[in-house]
């Protein structure tokens, strides 16, 4: 890369105004991130509650067997 041809003030405004645009980016990304992350929990979340529902659903259904009820007795 050749040599910048500027003034120190004019480095010093370059400098800056890179380190704002790094910082609205970041801050933007990190939105993103956290938007991403919420929307993963709870799609997580109804996967979670509907894996329990199956569950229950599948042991209300399960027929008792009758040696099952005889052995108890």
């Amino acid at each position: 890369m050749s040599p910048y041809r500027a003034t120190d003030e004019q480095l010093d405004r370059e400098i800056a105004a890179l380190e704002r645009i790094g910082r609205v980016r970041l801050k933007r990304a990190t939105t993103e991130l956290n938007d991403i992350d919420r929307d993963l929990r709870e799609l997580r979340r109804e996967k979670a509650r509907r894996a329990a529902r199956a569950a229950e659903m599948s042991a209300v259904e399960a027929p008792v067997s009758a040696d099952a009820t005889t052995e108890h007795r």
